[in-house]
């Protein structure tokens, strides 16, 4: 039996579809939670059909099959793990001037017209066949190991934020009061004192109106982080992130894993512990509450997570962007990446509408009585560009405010603060008038704004937001 599996494997080139499976099930595992089972197997597919177009192209050039084979694995491998060897040259091996793209890419380069030319002068293609078969089917063995031996919270923990220590409630004590919980939150909405000084614009009005209602406003609050899901993956863990240093260029992976910290959060499973009933009525996906709206900011789409370290993901968002602005700009790169303005325009009216279902549904979720405590975290997009109101509730011409500067115009931010302090204020007075003042209210910031034009450029004031909290006596 093993002479038949050890010939087997000398006589032919397997290793070129084991590749593509190995590269699937390691990421798959690596990334796990991030990434959908669907989403695997269709990539894996792709890889599959563009090995399988590569190898017959060999065919016009080629005759022998385990040379073609032999091919097709060596620039595969090239395509698919060239973010890990460049990682492994300059993080590991701390190779910097090696692992520079203008070095490596003609490094690789003549190293592949090497061994191919290399492969092109064997005669006898057992040996290769089996080394490559072999260390393939171990290394695909040992993947599936982790991905059935691997429980889903351990193999979940390694792709979360947080060192999930606030999940646990079994030791949480009994409650004897269980006030409806609100948590609002604004995103972009600065604080008052960097209105005052950075924007000349006084929001105290909006301050003492919320104090008249109850509430007690923080005089000089601090975001955690100064983007929006790191900032939320912190509050709704009660912890600092793992691995997000601010003020430093984060990878777009990192995005992915913080939606995956926010969507297996501390806070919602303290509140089922205390049988809340949970209202998702946010941009982030929860355990058994999906989202309103699908926001991806800046995070990758599953397939992308797979093929992150691939050579034509990390030319794209390594080197192209260098092509888009500044003074390497190439208008017809440009071009390639420019939205269409009717796009654009679409997107934007999701955004706009997003931001009005969710004031309609927290009025009317708050008049609900459905005999349990209730927690509802509704995420406004707001006063964040685009500004689609004035102060006075008229809409903005979307096609002025969706241009990049209409979006760093600071007049119709201020507008449209105006316009979300009055929002703001009708839903406190609803919310309040409903429940006799029992509940409890969160009013927050995720980070502040300054990214209009001639703004701050100090990183202590990315993270100058607002928050306000509203407590009833009885707690």
């Amino acid at each position: 039996m093993i002479k038949i599996v050890k010939t087997f494997l000398e006589k032919w080139g397997i290793h070129s579809f084991l590749l593509p499976l190995f590269f699937i099930l390691h990421h798959y595992n690596q990334y796990y939670g991030l990434v959908s089972t669907t989403t695997a197997i269709k990539t894996l597919l792709q890889i599959y059909i563009f090995f399988l177009f590569f190898f017959l192209l060999l065919f016009f050039f080629i005759k022998n099959l385990n040379k073609r084979l032999l091919l097709t694995t060596l620039i595969g491998t090239i395509i698919l793990f060239f973010g890990a060897i460049k990682d492994f040259l300059q993080f590991t091996l701390d190779l910097q001037f090696i692992s520079r793209y203008l070095v490596l890419l003609p490094s690789i380069l003549v190293i592949t017209i090497v061994l191919i030319r290399k492969i092109l002068k064997i005669t006898d293609q057992r040996k290769s066949n089996l080394f490559l078969n072999t260390l393939l089917i171990i290394f695909i063995l040992v993947e599936g190991v982790m991905l059935v031996d691997f429980s889903k919270s351990h193999a979940l923990s390694k792709n979360l934020l947080t060192n999930s220590s606030m999940e646990k409630t079994i030791n949480l004590p009994d409650a004897s009061v269980k006030p409806d919980v609100y948590y609002l939150v604004l995103d972009c909405y600065p604080g008052t004192l960097f209105l005052k000084e950075y924007m000349n614009y006084d929001n105290s009005s909006f301050d003492e109106e919320l104090g008249k209602k109850g509430f007690h406003v923080i005089k000089d609050p601090k975001s955690n982080y100064n983007r929006t899901a790191f900032s939320l993956a912190s509050s709704l863990n009660f912890e600092y992130l793992k691995g997000i240093v601010n003020n430093t260029k984060i990878n777009s992976k990192y995005y992915n894993k913080a939606r995956l910290t926010i969507k297996n959060s501390a806070v919602t499973e303290i509140f089922r512990h205390y049988k809340y009933q949970f209202f998702n009525l946010s941009i982030f996906d929860f355990n058994n509450a999906p989202s309103i709206r699908k926001e991806n900011f800046l995070s990758l789409p599953e397939k992308n997570v797979l093929l992150y370290n691939t050579l034509p993901e990390r030319i794209k968002n390594d080197l192209l962007w260098n092509l888009q602005i500044g003074k390497y700009a190439i208008p017809a790169v440009q071009k390639l990446f420019e939205r269409d303005t009717s796009e654009l325009v679409y997107e934007e009216k999701g955004r706009r509408n997003y931001n009005n279902l969710i004031a309609d549904s927290l009025v009317k979720i708050s008049s609900q009585n459905i005999g349990s405590p209730k927690f509802i975290y509704a995420h406004f997009y707001l006063p964040h560009p685009p500004f689609f109101y004035d102060e006075a509730g008229k809409e903005n011409d979307l096609k002025y405010v969706i241009r990049e500067e209409s979006k760093r115009n600071k007049e119709l931010f201020i507008s449209y603060l105006k316009y979300t302090n009055k929002i703001i204020l009708e839903i406190a007075d609803k919310i309040l008038n409903d429940h006799g003042k029992n509940s409890v209210v969160i009013l927050q910031s995720d980070h502040g704004f300054n990214d209009y034009e001639g703004g701050p450029t100090l990183p202590e004031t990315f993270f100058q937001n607002y928050s306000a909290f509203y407590f009833p006596d009885s707690i």
